[in-house]
């Protein structure tokens, strides 16, 4: 199907990061950020394989601080 084909950062998000946090040294950092504002970061999942801290607000600018849903950010590094 189409929907198949389309790629979707709120369906595809823990698969996405797993992935990624699973390539990273032990001392490495993943940045994570979208412009979804819809978007909820499914914790329970995430926290199965990384640590996550939300940095939305040290990652946006001046100019956009009076809409802070404009972006989101999250800082993982990897259990153990």
């Amino acid at each position: 199907s189409a929907r198949a084909e389309d790629f979707d950062i709120q369906r595809e998000h823990v698969r996405l990061l797993n992935a990624a946090v699973d390539r990273l040294t032990s001392d490495g950092v993943l940045y994570f950020s979208n412009n979804f504002r819809r978007f909820k970061l499914d914790e329970s999942a995430v926290a199965a394989f990384a640590n996550c801290q939300e940095i939305s607000a040290q990652t946006i600018g001046p100019d956009f601080e009076r809409n802070a849903r404009i972006h989101r950010a999250w800082e993982l590094r990897r259990l153990g």
